[in-house]
């Protein structure tokens, strides 16, 4: 119900052939799949947020061969700043990017430290457990497109793994005039709060239980 909401949600943002940024994970991947039959009869054309094809390809594998999707050829994660640097240079991903930042609208997904080894960013390689436990006591309570956020949505600082991504970053993203997070389950309640704190996301789409525990926190 959480991803059909989603769905539901940017059928009243998007207009014909306009251009939407997609971030990683299991949730937004389950929008898309809800979202084939608007996407390909509404010309919308797709473009992801960060790089990595495996994590993408459970949803936009579902849609037509006709729709126009854009990927940043590139991991999501390299070995190296420095490599992140070089790949950032390369025409097909600077592109790529550039056309991210140019979106009208993005959903994404919101990662929860307390997820453990239930976070995509974990189960798909992205970071080991000793990260992410590391992370954890650096203040993290989850993360959007691999930033991870403090409480009060500001991006944890000296983690290495912020100048290894390769894609849009949160400034970046904050650039967007609409930006629909999609994300359900009581464990994520801090996670969210952090990303409505920072205005890291501008929408949300979550479920009662949920929004309660993030009300809470709040006030």
């Amino acid at each position: 119900r959480l991803r059909i909401g989603a769905a539901q949600s940017l059928m009243g943002v998007l207009e014909p052939g306009q251009l939407l940024a997609v971030g990683f994970g299991e949730a937004t991947m389950s929008c898309l799949q809800h979202l084939s039959g608007f996407i390909g009869s509404q010309q919308v054309r797709l473009v992801t947020l960060s790089g990595g094809v495996g994590p993408y390809m459970t949803g936009i594998g579902q849609l037509d061969a006709a729709c126009s999707v854009s990927m940043i050829p590139a991991p999501l994660r390299v070995s190296s700043a420095d490599v992140a640097e070089i790949l950032r240079r390369e025409a097909s991903v600077r592109d790529v990017i550039l056309a991210a930042t140019a979106a009208d609208a993005a959903v994404v997904g919101i990662g929860a430290i307390d997820q453990r080894r239930d976070a995509t960013i974990l189960r798909s390689g992205y970071i080991s457990e000793g990260e992410q436990l590391m992370y954890a006591r650096k203040g993290a309570v989850g993360d959007i497109l691999g930033y991870f956020l403090q409480a009060d949505g500001r991006p944890v600082e000296g983690l290495e793994i912020h100048r290894e991504l390769l894609g849009v970053t949160l400034d970046e993203l904050a650039q967007l005039p609409t930006i629909v997070g999609v994300a359900g389950g009581e464990q994520k309640a801090q996670a969210i709060h952090a990303a409505l704190t920072g205005k890291r996301i501008n929408g949300l789409v979550t479920e009662e239980t949920t929004a309660r525990a993030v009300l809470a926190l709040a006030s």
